[in-house]
């Protein structure tokens, strides 16, 4: 027997106790304000919870930190007066680390705690929102293969998606994948005997252009012929995360009635060695016409994004793209896991986006693409390869960046690698293990700016 803890939050009119209180100085020792921590004292018979805080920007760490204060001392009804702190970012911090991926697990018993915020009604409501996509990407990114193939993650997309308003889905199979020439995401998937797909999800809420997101979906990833090693491939179920962070952004979007113009291209595909699976040496000719060795076949990403971007360029129109993926294992090595690489070929799209990032914390750091390494990339027998060389680890994130550039014509285009952010090896304030969402509350954000201009 297990407890399933369940938060819930809502927006009260008036104060009770316990009564939380954001506090930056006094009452305590210094030494109680160099972090955030919670206290409780009694006051004229009343229960009183302190919270320390050195700034505005703890609001999300401050929630985070008092779900875990409540649920380690069973205190299972409070009301929290914000303060000079962000409700929202409160609301999402003590939703955020609540977060528990239990669906498979037999014997629960529920325990729930009740958090009501003061005076706070549209932010409390619009929070809930937010960590609801948040919880959806990380569902899906915490499920097994063997439940979410590339067909059934475009039946769930087609289920969550069809009681919204200006929203249409299309689901490209295997046969429409080969008529329009999308070679790099059928040479990924072909190996499997779960048959690739691309879903389309289109969002109409302004009259300017087309924003493409793209999110990478191996729903598993074996690295193909090139099979992962042991203490790599355990977590592969996770490689469809940027998938699922377009999908929570595009969802949350069209919830909160943003004025823009939306599609999300989600490749999806398993990476299995078979015997029809690509094998080292093949060439293929890309959706843009461009043709392709595949040097690794691990290096799978790349070539679902690249035939992705294209489409998202010459069949939809976008004027901006930005792609998400689980590319690189460099990109751990190089920031962690709390830091994503932000690559791009504009400038203000990418500052734009760490910007974004940086307001709900989900952090990002750009990296180059300088000329010089294009070469790395350049084919000997054909126009690209996905990797320099098979025991190549020179610039491995800026080398996925740079291949994913060529399919680039005119837009402005921006790639997020998260490999480290999105699959967390253990939990950390409001990020779980496992699957964290991240990029969904970092592309809304991104997106709020641009609706409100």
């Amino acid at each position: 027997m297990f407890s399933l803890v369940r938060f819930s939050i809502d927006a009260a009119k008036e104060e009770g106790y316990p009564l939380v209180i954001p506090i930056k100085e006094g009452k305590f020792k210094k030494d109680f304000f160099e972090d955030v921590r919670f206290r409780i004292a009694v006051e004229g018979g009343k229960e009183v919870i302190y919270g320390s805080y050195k700034s505005e920007k703890d609001s999300l760490k401050w929630g985070a930190r008092l779900a875990k204060f409540l649920k380690y001392n069973e205190i299972e009804e409070v009301w929290v007066r914000a303060g000079e702190l962000r409700a929202d970012r409160i609301v999402e911090g003590v939703l955020l680390a609540s977060y528990e991926f239990n669906k498979y697990k037999v014997g629960k018993e529920e325990k729930e705690y009740r958090v009501h915020v003061t005076g706070e009604d549209e932010l409390v409501n619009k929070a809930k929102i937010v960590t609801e996509a948040v919880f959806l990407a990380r569902d899906l990114t915490n499920e097994p293969a063997n439940k979410l193939t590339p067909q059934s993650f475009a039946n769930k997309i087609q289920e969550i998606f069809k009681d919204l308003t200006h929203v249409s889905i299309d689901v490209l199979d295997e046969r429409e994948l080969e008529s329009k020439g999308l070679n790099g995401v059928l040479a990924v998937g072909k190996g499997s005997v779960n048959p690739p797909r691309l879903v389309i999800i289109k969002y109409k809420g302004d009259k300017g252009g087309l924003i493409a997101i793209v999110g990478k979906g191996v729903c598993f990833d074996a690295g193909g012929i090139h099979l992962k090693p042991t203490g790599y491939i355990e977590d592969m179920k996770m490689d469809m995360a940027g998938a699922a962070a377009a999908l929570g952004a595009v969802l949350l979007a069209a919830k909160l009635g943003l004025r823009v113009n939306l599609a999300a291209v989600i490749p999806l595909v398993e990476n299995i060695p078979g015997p029809k699976a690509a094998r080292p040496g093949d060439i293929i000719k890309m959706f843009n016409g461009k043709t392709v060795e595949i040097v690794n076949t691990d290096a799978e990403g790349r070539l679902i994004l690249a035939d992705s971007i294209s489409f998202a360029e010459k069949e939809l129109n976008a004027s901006t793209i930005i792609d998400l993926a689980t590319l690189t294992g460099a990109q751990i090595v190089a920031l962690g896991h709390r830091i994503a690489a932000i690559m791009g070929n504009d400038k203000e799209l990418v500052e734009k986006l760490k910007k974004a990032g940086e307001d709900v914390q989900e952090y990002l750091w750009e990296l180059p693409l300088p000329d010089f390494y294009e070469e790395l990339v350049k084919g000997d027998v054909s126009d690209l390869k996905n990797l320099p060389g098979p025991n190549s680890r020179e610039a491995g994130s800026i080398v996925g960046g740079l291949f994913l550039k060529n399919f680039v014509e005119k837009a402005k285009w921006a790639h997020i690698d998260l490999a480290g952010p999105a699959i967390n090896p253990k939990e950390w304030e409001w990020m779980p293990k496992g699957g964290t969402g991240f990029g969904v509350r970092l592309l809304v954000n991104y997106l709020e700016n641009i609706s409100e201009s």
